[in-house]
This record gives structure tokens, sequence and C-alpha cells, in this order.
């Protein structure tokens, strides 16, 4: 194969799809069966029943939601996707879980209804988990961008040391408001020489006044 030739994509096997479509079938089942056994000790007559029906729905929803949404992914290469891509893919995921357990638990006429409705909810979270993960690798970036503190930086930003890490910036300004305080000192000083000047030329005409008196 030539270098201009491109690359296949590894596909992901059944199994690894599988797997990863009942782990998160089975952490919505067991918020399923949080939320379904709060909400059926106040709703329903039977709360086990409920809580374990609702358990059944969110293990069946998340299951077909991931496992749709993997195949998606690895079909059109995860890797090579766009921003774009991903959304419309959890929302082709969403669709297809909302409409199969729409129709396997509450009928037929339920099928459109609960794809529109899943098929926004996984629109909503691929948007969601985009806009995360955009922020992340932003801030990411920036902080690779900025020089790593030294040793004395890091030492100095702790509240129990007593010194203080300061910026050129910093220094400058430091410098300016302590020469201003010296010229402000210099000039109280030039001050005192000039009144104690005058006084002692003060004294000596009197001096001089009395011994020609």
């Amino acid at each position: 194969m030539t270098s201009e030739e491109p690359l296949l994509h590894e596909r992901q096997d059944a199994g690894t799809l599988v797997k990863s479509a009942l782990v998160v079938g089975a952490f919505s089942g067991g918020t399923g069966l949080f939320f379904g056994s709060a909400i059926g000790i106040v709703r329903s007559s039977h709360p086990v029943i409920f809580a374990l029906a609702t358990a059944g729905q969110w293990f069946a929803l998340g299951t077909t939601f991931w496992g749709s949404r993997a195949v998606i992914f690895d079909a059109w290469d995860v890797d090579r996707m766009s921003t774009r891509q991903t959304i419309y893919a959890s929302s082709l995921a969403g669709g297809i879980s909302g409409g199969t357990v729409a129709a396997l638990i509450r009928g037929r006429s339920n099928i459109i209804p609960g794809m529109l409705v899943f098929s926004l909810f996984g629109c909503l979270g691929q948007l969601s988990y985009n806009t995360v993960r955009s922020s992340r690798e932003a801030a990411r970036l920036n902080s690779d961008q900025l020089p790593a503190p030294s040793l004395l930086q890091r030492l100095a930003s702790r509240k129990w040391i007593p010194m203080k890490s300061l910026s050129d910036e910093e220094y400058e300004s430091m410098l300016q408001e302590k020469l201003v305080k010296v010229e402000a000192e210099m000039a109280i000083l030039d001050e005192d020489i000039a009144a104690l000047k005058a006084m002692e030329k003060l004294n000596i005409s009197e001096h001089q006044r009395k011994e020609t008196s």
C-alpha cells in the first residue's frame, strides 16, 4: 500500500461494543431504580413494582442508546468526526433507543413521540459534552502556553511562606513607590535644613545687635 492510500479504519469488535452498552445500561438502570423508588413511594400503591419497572425502562434506554451510538461512531470513524457529526450521531442514537423502547413497552403509537423526545435528549447531551470538552481543551492549551513556575515561585505562592513572588511590573511599581517616599523625605529634610539655617541667621543677627548695643 502506498503512502497516498487512505488508512483503513480499525473497527471495534462486537464484544467491546456490547460490553460498553451493558455497562451504561446497568448504570442507567441503577439510576432508574433509585428515582423509581423515590417516586413510587409517593405516587404508587406498589412502589417496588414501580421501581423495578422504571429501572427496566432506564436499563433498556441506556443500553440501546449507548449501543446505537457506539455503532454509529464506529461506522463513521469517531477520530475523523466533526462536533456537528457527533451531535447528529447522538441524536440518531437517541431516536433509535427512544423508538425501540417505546414500541416494546408502550406500543406502536408511541414510537414517533419516543423517537422525537430521545433524539432531543441525545442532541442536548452531546452538545453539552462538546461544550465542556472544548472548554477543557482551551484551558489546557492556555496552560501549556504559559511558562511553568519555578520552585521559588511555587513556594512563594504558598500562604504559609512569609514571602511573595513579584512579577516585573509589580517589582517596578514597588520601586516607584519607594522612590516617591524617598523623594518626599528628602524634600522634608531640605525644608528642615532651610528652617535651621534661617533660625541660625536670626540668632547671629540678634547676637550682633546685642553686642553693638
